[in-house]
């Protein structure tokens, strides 16, 4: 009997079996008795008291589907902290993939994301991941459902394995997310999980993959009350040691002896909160050592390479700078690029501030101050005593480690504001500033030798401003956006000369604009139209990146999609493009037309592939004949491109594509075929082991290249041919999930032959097929020939860059790294004849190079 009482008591004092939830339903979160220990397992007593969460669906492959596998989401919290654990069931736990990876760098494997909206505007979310290894990545999922990784907090996760699958616990520190000083607060919240090996998507709410606008239609996060925003003040002092070994004289001329500087320098980074809505960032003497040189690539266009970004400082919360572009396109009037900051100078001190002002008010501030000292002495006998620099004050080393004249000093500054009175409206006012701090070069400072030219001479500064406004539907498929753009620019030597011959005075003013509108989302049909404006004179690129000026452009897009898949695809993608361009220059004339179709496939065994087809028209090119304000003519041209990729779940994943093109016959230019092809081949042997080989090979050719002018009037052009080899080869070793081990090296070699000289002398301006006359070889020395000075124009380059990173997160944000770099170029052809026409590095182990070794120790504080 008393058996039995007890049975019946247990009964009734047993928890009532939650009934299943749905996809969308709301989370749940309850006020944690104590913090759970974060290791992973979803087991402790702490967990008990929230409610299980399993209402999933699947995105992918099969939309709409229920889950193969179950998942159960529980969140906790406490005055400081959100903590999430999921328990991912699988039945098939042999073949869960969990490879290891560095930070914000996991190999595609089983992985469980959190999406977090704390502000619940619907625009922007907080994302974290943590993949079945425990390797974690953050960053900020925007409105355009583009996911940046630049964004990074310090925060604290950790993955383990049972017997029916795997689980995963979440500890974010409220300090890292922004919301509302209120008695009871809702934020927009998502859970994500991928079993990797059936490339399975399933999600917490319903979104369909044909569907825009992911962070606003996120799920609700609900029950948290007595929560009050966090003041984060976070603090990273470093110390570095680095010593070079490189070439006495800056040119690398000779390549031996070379000479030891031994470097040491101290710096701090700086996080705090203000108030409820505002973050600030600041950093004192940054060091980036660590982070990986940029590719080398053979640019012989007339335009600007736009390299990507990867220091921390200028990676992480910058979406607020980006300029309004339209979908998978950078903007073409960008304001704010940050290389542009601290790469031909130290940075001494920056600041960046952003985040909420008020109701639907953004604001976003970065300041940076670039200066340097230099060691004042003769370049190939550098003096080596140790000094303090005012200039650099938190450096202390040899004075043959500055370069031979002191670097310009500026001030960089972005501005941002950006209002959203609703979900579907935006606009936004941007201004940033590079203004010179030295005093202003003279015309005949400017005339000067580059030895002894003043560095002021020969960088830029302006002012730049822009408005911009943006509208969506509320399903996100509608878009229409526009910017309006002027700058100021200042400055350089007294009168700077563009590539299309347009002069530029300090004080001159450009204008530009651009907009654009269409469908994004939906199926089948998508339509976009673009159009771009920039005056002779917009000249953006003191602060930000403009890709050209004295440009107008047009620009429609029509795309069928078939996001959720037919027949043997499992989604597919086909474009029909048409675009011109003209000057702004009151001559109107035609810079260049282009068609183009494109196609994107996924087949039901997970592999991609495309081709692409593009014929340009005949063209007026007013950048060729350099800083000369000539139009030369240039041939019409076809390109087709064919591109596969491979099941990136496998061990062996690879990708590539090939293209094949040719002009056409123009005038005496016969046409001239070119063809390229790239690829990529990554092998994951062991969970901790990861090797990837990138290789690219361009047979480039040109036809009546610009060599040079006379100065009388005649210009010299020639046939180019320019072939460039790259292989790239990436070693990464994971020893524990916060200890990597990374390594990188790129050989780069082209060269480039010309042949088929011709001459022209444009009575108006322009240089049309017919003044294309053929002439002979220049002749060095010959005082007959007007282009003796030219020489033999062949040229050729060849590298070595090589970068290995140890680094250990010994303790949750505080770090180690030990780099070590080494960067090698091939001296210039003093053999007799012209240089080898060929991709082989001829003498690229003579060639000068600079071998440096760098410790930094990072500390991580924080209240």
């Amino acid at each position: 009997m008393t058996a039995l009482r007890s049975l019946l008591a247990a009964a009734l004092l047993a928890p009532v079996a939650a009934a299943p939830s749905a996809p969308g339903d709301p989370f749940t979160a309850v006020r944690a008795p104590e913090p759970p220990a974060i290791d992973g397992r979803v087991e402790e007593p702490a967990w008990d008291p929230a409610p299980v969460h399993d209402g999933f669906v699947q995105r992918f492959p099969d939309e709409g589907a229920e889950p193969t596998e179950r998942t159960e989401v529980r969140v906790l919290y406490d005055d400081r902290t959100l903590y999430v654990g999921v328990v991912a069931h699988d039945r098939r736990p042999g073949e869960i993939q969990r490879p290891l990876g560095r930070r914000d760098g996991a190999p595609y494997s089983d992985a469980i994301s959190v999406v977090v909206d704390s502000v619940r505007d619907g625009r922007t979310a907080f994302y974290f991941e943590i993949n079945a290894a425990g390797v974690q990545t953050d960053g900020l999922l925007l409105e355009s459902d583009e996911l940046s990784t630049d964004w990074d907090a310090v925060w604290d996760g950790a993955a383990a394995s049972f017997p029916g699958g795997w689980s995963a616990e979440f500890a974010i520190p409220l300090s890292a997310l922004r919301f509302a000083d209120r008695e009871e607060l809702v934020f927009g919240f998502g859970v994500r999980r991928v079993l990797a090996r059936r490339h399975e998507e399933v999600l917490s709410v319903r979104i369909p993959r044909n569907a825009k606008g992911e962070v606003a239609r996120l799920g609700a996060l609900q029950g948290l009350r007595g929560l009050h925003p966090v003041r984060a003040f976070e603090l990273a002092p470093y110390l570095s040691a680095r010593t070079s070994l490189r070439p006495r004289a800056s040119d690398g001329a000779p390549a031996t002896p070379r000479i030891l500087d031994p470097v040491g320098e101290v710096g701090v980074d700086l996080r705090t909160t203000l108030g409820s809505g505002l973050s600030l960032q600041a950093t004192v003497n940054p060091d980036f050592g660590q982070v990986e040189a940029d590719e080398i690539i053979q640019n012989l266009s007339t335009f600007e390479i736009l390299f990507p970004e990867k220091r921390p400082f200028f990676t992480q919360g910058m979406d607020l700078f980006e300029s309004p572009s339209p979908p998978n396109r950078s903007s073409p009037q960008q304001l704010f690029y940050s290389r542009r900051v601290g790469l031909d100078a130290p940075i001494l001190a920056a600041a960046k501030l952003s985040g909420k002002a008020g109701d639907g008010l953004q604001i976003g501030l970065v300041e940076a101050f670039v200066t340097g000292a230099g060691n004042g002495g003769p370049d190939g006998d550098p003096p080596r005593d140790l000094r303090f620099h005012p200039e650099q004050p938190f450096r202390l080393g040899p004075r043959s480690a500055l370069p031979t004249l002191a670097p310009a000093t500026r001030n960089f500054a972005a501005a941002v504001a950006r209002w959203r009175p609703g979900p579907l409206v935006n606009a936004g006012a941007t201004a940033t500033s590079a203004l010179l701090l030295d005093p202003p070069c003279t015309e005949a400072e400017a005339g000067l030798d580059d030895e002894v030219r003043p560095t002021r001479c020969d960088v830029r500064a302006g002012n730049a401003i822009a408005a911009d406004a943006a509208v969506r539907t509320r399903d996100g498929e509608w878009y229409a956006l526009a910017q309006v753009t002027g700058s100021q620019s200042l400055g350089g030597p007294p009168v700077r000369v563009l590539a299309d011959g347009t002069r530029l005075l300090r004080g001159d003013l450009g204008f530009g604009a651009h907009a654009a509108a269409g469908r994004r989302g939906g199926e089948p049909w998508r339509i976009e139209a673009h159009w771009e404006y920039e005056s002779p004179k917009l000249d953006l690129n003191a602060s930000g990146y403009q890709r050209t000026q004295n440009e107008q452009l047009g620009r429609a897009i029509l795309r069928r999609v078939r996001p959720g898949g037919s027949g043997p695809f499992h989604s597919y993608v086909l474009a029909l493009g048409a675009e011109s361009r003209w000057t702004t220059d009151g001559r109107g004339l035609d810079r260049g037309a282009r068609l183009w179709l494109a196609s994107e496939f996924q087949l039901r065994s997970f592999q991609w592939f495309g081709c692409n087809a593009f014929l340009d028209l005949v063209r007026w090119d007013v950048r060729e004949v350099v800083e000369s304000g000539v139009a030369a003519r240039r041939p019409a041209s076809v390109l087709g491109e064919c591109w596969f990729s491979s099941d990136r779940s496998r061990v062996l994943f690879a990708e590539g594509g090939a293209g094949a093109g040719t002009t056409f016959e123009a005038g005496p230019l016969a046409p001239m075929g070119y063809w390229g092809t790239s690829g990529r081949v990554v092998f994951r042997p062991h969970a901790r082991l990861e090797t990837r080989l990138d290789g690219r090979f361009d047979w480039s050719g040109w036809r009546a290249r610009y060599v040079d002018a006379d100065g009388a009037g005649s210009y010299l052009f020639a046939d180019l041919r320019a072939p460039a080899l790259s292989l790239t080869l990436r070693q990464q070793v994971v020893l524990s999930r916060r200890l990597t081990l990374q390594g990188y090296a790129q050989l780069f070699s082209a060269h480039g032959r010309y042949g088929a000289f011709r001459e022209a002398a444009p009575p108006d301006g322009r240089i049309r097929f017919s003044d294309l006359r053929p002439r002979a070889r220049p002749i060095a020395g010959d005082p007959a020939d007007p282009f003796e000075f030219v020489g033999d124009p062949e040229f050729r380059a060849s590298a070595l860059n090589v970068n290995v990173v140890l680094r250990w997160e010994y303790r949750l944000g505080s770090t180690l790294y030990v780099v070590y770099t080494r960067s090698q170029a091939e001296p210039e052809w003093e053999g007799p004849g012209p240089a080898p026409a060929s991709l082989r590095p001829w003498a690229l182990a003579d060639g000068p190079a600079t071998d440096t070794l760098l410790v930094k120790w990072t500390v991580f504080l924080d209240r």
